[in-house]
């Protein structure tokens, strides 16, 4: 590690192919508000000791917290960004112009760029129409393809020649991975980018917008392609199979199998090992599935959903510059849901053969205006980085809405087949069968991913003894889908939620109680295997909704709007919804400064969901006061724990973890970064404040824990002054004592915990997998490697998902005697989200899932293919989200169950998953018609009824 002329720490970068190291430098701006000065912080990436891919990261900064955003310890008045974002500070990617980052140059002044997109994916590119800038007097200073125009005098460059590594996620449905549209052949699907023009400033950029936006003949298109090399879906869509199977008196787990098969629907087939045990069961649960009897009741159907775009607040946004002095360095401005990953992919774009070298990356973090995955490995990083990397100054793009449409991230359509057999008499579920089809664009993304989530969301909350899901993700020519939105959940659970309905009017039985009977209780076990260990409230969720005037008065209030012509009906739904991913790995820091002002800085990023401030809040319960800063998306600043992450570690070595760091999703905040913000916090009281409490004090150390406790913001024990917080950080500041804490949790069905040493305290064992500690005084950081590591037990890699959020919806409908316009007139949500850290921002996630499932359910919708959004001309004047008018805000109703759990639970998917199945399972009370198709439309509603 060397030092910069500027007294930064930076990492030289060296990429060798086979055994050689890798280390790279990640500078990160921290752009909170649109201040005089930057701050600035250099990250680090260690290389990584077998010479494998180096991981790199990256972090961004929540804007500084209003003095009076604080509701005292462990509450807020508002959030800690509202004031910024309220008073239209520069807060967005969009917001900010090349003048206003410090040190970027001022000439040649900042260009504009403009990416054109293909909108025929079944014929040939062939070139561009440029010919209607000539007299707009807006050339493009250079014009990017893939491959060289022949036809094109002007300056041109092409990627081909620039060797670049692209992500797993730009791999097609053929394997090949695309940028851009090689010029003679065909797009991979509907608005691939085919080229990139640079323009000199925003003036040129918005006459060359208006003369080329919606003009059909500037993306020239020929022949027809050669037929695929290999079938569409066979490309990179892995097939999840999981089966169970526990009526034979074997252990419920041994008989759980999880394995991939090349093809469900082909039982023979043997392209990929299969687990044999598991093929045998599957063809006895088909036996049951398909047996005549007048005790059981078979039901099935096919049941589908559509795409959705996920209409976050900003469209995607950014400015870049190539810093070419020394082994360069890139420069990003992004709002990013995936810092990591954006950070990662960028810098591994520019190989050691690409003529453009890139050894250093700088983001700018900024809060992304929304995620929902929506930027979870979205395509437009790579594209502003390339175009950076080939202009001659500062580069900015900035999509509008059409544009956004366009190229940005949808969620995969649906069509699941499913069959169900149910004891009539009691109606006990006994067999089930699945088969998920999930249609996917043009690219991979995260698209086998988001499947094997809805494979595991097959059987709702529902405890069914013989059951199968199989789960794909199919390649199509629709724009890139990827994990937004619940990433699998609301697919599976309007497909399941709406056949036990079935099942209810099919037995002449009461929807909810039926749920009631076949719901999961604690100590069963998921379609994965997953034990079951914390209480399960789906049964009090099902009698709350039983007993609830909503439920009781269905059929009175039915009858009383029929004599006025209105059809009236109310449904139920339920969801046992995991959060996390599985394998969660995680961190947090928390830093006192000498004179008691706390910091919080951690690897998730706020899409508006309130990460920040709840993170904020978590250092009250042993620090006793509110985080006055929090740092968000800071991976990078984490290799001060010397962790690492290589192919086949253990855990037998006290550096290695199973999973350093993932992108940020809404559901990750409540239990697992404040898991790790609060181990962090009690280090550093532990460890640091308790031994300067002694000290000041003048008692032996061992005579305080489980004495102190926090009073207004002092620090008090039974016959002793109070001490505040200020007079603590300083003495622990001049004793050397730990003044901040670096941590990083690994969760898998548990969090692994260690045993670490203390410098002036006793040592401590903690729920954390890596510890730092930073001594008054120091500026380095001093890696405490662990002890007596407690692992994941090895049955815990094949659960999945282990953590659940139950909830349930009562929703009622309206349908108009003349429009046939369904309308939601009344919503009683129920949710266990264990303990409640900010109850405002639990209302306003529940809020939202509300809304999004309304526009699921009755209002989105846009065609995958010919007709969609690739197309360019989709804004929202033809796609549809849910208003104000369309959400009953005055009887919504969120209720969330009380608990004496000591943890929170992500409720992001848990509360937007039952909305939709209720709505219909509501429509169909209503009619007496099922849909099994989303959106339910008036035209769907006439077309039954009229």
């Amino acid at each position: 590690m060397s030092q910069n002329p500027n007294g930064l720490f930076a990492l030289t970068r060296r990429r060798i192919i086979g055994t050689g190291a890798a280390a790279v430098t990640l500078l990160v701006h921290e752009l909170a508000l649109s201040a005089p000065s930057v701050r600035r912080r250099v990250m680090g990436v260690r290389p990584q000791p077998d010479g494998l891919p180096t991981q790199s990261f990256t972090g961004d900064q929540a804007p500084r917290g209003a003095p009076d955003w604080s509701g005292g310890p462990g509450k807020a008045r508002f959030r800690i960004d509202g004031l910024a974002k309220v008073t239209g500070q520069k807060i967005y990617a969009r917001d900010f112009r090349a003048a206003d980052m410090p040190g970027w140059p001022r000439n040649p002044p900042e260009r504009m760029a403009m990416i054109l997109r293909a909108t025929n994916p079944g014929r040939v590119f062939t070139g561009l129409d440029l010919s209607a800038l000539a007299g707009a007097q807006a050339q493009p200073l250079t014009v990017i393809t893939q491959t060289p125009l022949g036809d094109y005098s002007g300056p041109q460059r092409d990627l081909a020649s620039l060797n670049l590594q692209l992500p797993f996620s730009m791999a097609g449905a053929d394997g090949v991975s695309q940028l851009l549209v090689p010029v003679g052949s065909a797009p991979q699907f509907f608005g691939q980018p085919v080229a990139i023009l640079i323009f000199a400033d925003a003036s040129a950029y918005r006459r060359a917008k208006r003369a080329l936006q919606f003009q059909p003949g500037v993306v020239r298109s020929g022949g027809l392609p050669p037929p695929p090399a290999q079938p569409w879906a066979q490309a990179y869509s892995p097939v999840t199979t999981l089966t169970r199977f526990d009526a034979d008196g074997v252990a419920p787990f041994s008989q759980v199998q999880v394995g991939v098969e090349s093809d469900p629907y082909q039982p023979d087939s043997t392209a990929q090992p299969f687990n044999s045990r598991a093929r045998e069961l599957r063809q006895r649960i088909n036996a049951t599935l398909q047996t005549q009897s007048a005790q059981l009741l078979q039901l099935g159907g096919t049941y589908s959903t559509q795409v959705l775009d996920p209409m976050f607040m900003e469209p995607e946004a950014g400015l870049a510059w190539l810093d070419r002095s020394g082994t360069g360095t890139l420069h990003l401005v992004l709002g990013t849901q995936a810092t990591n990953g954006d950070a990662g992919n960028s810098l591994a774009l520019f190989s050691k053969d690409c003529p453009v070298q890139v050894g250093t990356i700088v983001l700018n973090s900024c809060y992304p205006g929304g995620g929902f995955g929506g930027r979870d490995v979205s395509t437009f990083p790579p594209l502003l980085a390339v175009t950076a990397a080939l202009a001659d100054g500062p580069v900015r793009i900035a999509q509008d809405r059409y544009e956004q449409f366009q190229g940005g991230l949808k969620q995969l359509a649906s069509h699941i087949t499913q069959r169900i057999t149910v004891d009539a008499k009691t109606g006990k579920f006994l067999a089930f069968g699945s088969q998920q089809v999930l249609p996917a664009g043009g690219q991979n993304n995260y698209s086998q991913f988001v499947a094997m989530l809805a494979a595991y969301c097959g059987l709702s909350g529902y405890d069914i003894s013989q059951a199968y899901v199989d789960a794909a993700a199919q390649p199509s020519t629709g724009v890139v889908a990827g994990s937004m939105r619940g990433f699998g959940g609301p697919q599976a659970s309007f497909a399941v939620e709406t056949l036990v309905d079935e099942v209810a009017v099919a037995l002449k039985r009461d929807p909810i109680a039926l749920r009631e009977l076949n719901a999961l209780q604690q100590g069963d076990r998921t379609i994965t295997g997953a034990p079951l260990e914390q209480p399960m409230r789906l049964h009090e969720i099902c009698r709350r909704a039983r007993t609830h005037a909503l439920w009781r008065e269905r059929e009175a209030v039915k009858r009383r709007k029929a004599r006025e012509g209105i059809r009236y009906g109310v449904g139920f739904a339920l969801a046992n919804q995991a959060y996390g991913t599985g394998k969660d790995g995680v961190m947090a820091e928390v830093a006192l400064s000498p004179d008691g002002h706390l910091a919080v800085r951690t690897n998730c990023v706020d899409m508006g969901n309130g990460s920040a401030t709840t993170l904020a809040i978590s250092t009250a319960g042993w620090l006793g006061r509110n985080a006055q800063d929090v740092v968000m998306g800071d991976v990078g600043g984490f290799n001060a724990l010397d962790l690492h992450t290589t192919y086949g570690g253990s855990w037998s070595d006290p550096r290695w973890t199973a999973s350093f760091a993932m992108s940020s999703s809404a559901c990750l905040t409540a239990f697992h970064q404040v898991h790790v913000t609060e181990q962090a916090s009690r280090v550093l009281f532990e460890a640091g404040l308790l031994p300067a409490a002694a000290a000041l004090w003048e008692v032996p150390l061992a005579s305080l824990p489980g004495k102190t406790r926090w009073v207004r913001g002092q620090l008090e024990a039974p016959g002793l002054k109070p001490l505040p917080l200020a007079a603590l950080a300083a003495r622990a500041q001049q004793a050397g004592l730990p003044t901040a804490v670096m941590v990083h949790g690994l969760y898998e069905a548990a969090w692994v915990s260690a045993t670490y040493a203390m410098p002036a305290s006793p040592a401590l064992q903690l729920p954390i997998d890596g510890l730092s500690l930073r001594l008054g005084g120091a500026a380095e950081w001093t890696p405490v490697l662990r002890r007596d590591v407690v692992p994941p037990k090895p049955e815990a890699g094949l659960y999945g998902r282990s953590l659940y959020a139950p909830s349930g919806v009562l929703v009622a409908v309206e349908i108009g005697p003349k429009d046939f316009e369904p309308r939601v007139v009344a919503v009683e949500l129920m949710v266990d989200a264990g303990k409640v850290l900010q109850p405002d921002l639990l209302l306003g996630q529940a809020q939202g899932g509300v809304a999004m499932g309304i526009g699921y359910a009755l209002l989105e919708n846009l065609p995958l293919e010919a007709g969609g959004a690739g197309d360019g001309r989709w804004n929202l004047d033809r796609y549809h989200v849910a208003l104000s008018a369309d959400v009953p805000l005055g009887r919504l109703n969120i209720t969330t169950l009380a608990s004496d759990e000591p943890t929170a639970k992500g409720i992001a998917e848990a509360v937007l998953c039952p909305i939709a199945p209720a709505i219909g399972n509501a429509i169909a009370h209503a009619t007496g018609v099922r849909f099994r198709a989303l959106p339910i439309t008036a035209a769907d509603l006439e077309r039954a009824l009229g």
